[in-house]
This record gives C-alpha cells, structure tokens and sequence, in this order.
C-alpha cells in the first residue's frame, strides 16, 4: 500500500484528466468518422472542463483536508486506461464510448474505495463531492453517448 495527501490524490486527477484531454484531441484531429470527431470533441471538452473543475476544487476544500493522508493501492490503473484508449479504432464510436465510460467508472471507483477508508469529517465531505462530480460525469457521458446513437 502506498499513502498521498487528498491533495497529491485531487493533483493526479487533474494530470490524468488533462491527459485525456490530449489524447482525445489527438485522435480528432485525424478522425474522419463525423460521429467519431463529434464524440472526440466533447470528451475533450468535458475532460479539460474536469480539469478546470479539480483545480477550483482543491482551492475550495480546507487545507486540513487537503493534507489529510489517505491509503492507495499499489498503483492506479491510469496508465492501462490510456493505453486501451491509444489502442482503440478512433473510427469506432462504441469502442471509444467504452474506453471512456470505463474510465468514469474507474475514477468514481477510486473516490468511493477512499470515502470508505477516510476518517476525518473533512475528507470524506471532500471525497463525497469528487465521488459527486464523477457520477455525474458518468450519467452525462451515458446521456450523450446514447444521444451520439441517434445522429
């Protein structure tokens, strides 16, 4: 098991979302798929908004939250999530769909496996807004992805 501050936790999510960020945008620029490049696009958007949303989020919470030291496992599977996604046809609207859909439900996951070990009132409001936000994200990718289905 390795430890972080909520923090480092809310700092790596920022990373890993700016990440897709720029993944996604790769892969519009050279997708000729219309569905897929409307698809690409606002994964992009919604993941630099992510991005944006994290670091108005760690100015927000208290700074005893923010130091609050939480377990992890050994290692995230962010780095297998963006290499299913390097890997997946850009010209197949399903399989894009299903890398991301797959990574809201990892980090919504993540945050809920660290509510459920958090033990100061400060850290699990802070992680009960993260887990919050990516289920929301998680809802709203779903809306659009079954939306995309009727173009």
């Amino acid at each position: 098991m390795r430890y972080k501050t909520l923090e480092d936790v809310i700092q790596e999510g920022r990373e890993f979302h700016l990440k897709l960020s720029r993944l996604y945008e790769e892969f519009e620029l050279v997708a000729a798929n219309a569905r897929a490049v409307l698809l690409l696009d606002q994964l992009k958007r919604r993941e630099l908004s992510m991005t944006h949303t994290l670091e108005n989020f760690r100015e927000d919470i208290g700074e005893g939250a923010l130091h609050t030291w939480v377990q992890f496992a050994p290692e995230g599977r962010e780095p297998e999530l963006l290499q299913r996604l390097r890997n997946t046809d850009i010209t197949d609207v399903e399989a894009i769909g299903k890398v991301a859909m797959d990574i809201e439900v990892y980090l919504a996951d993540q945050y809920r496996d660290l509510l459920l070990i958090a033990d100061t009132p400060s850290a699990k409001h802070a992680l009960e807004r993260l887990l919050e936000l990516e289920q929301l994200e998680e809802h709203t990718l779903s809306t659009n992805l079954f939306n995309l289905r009727d173009i």
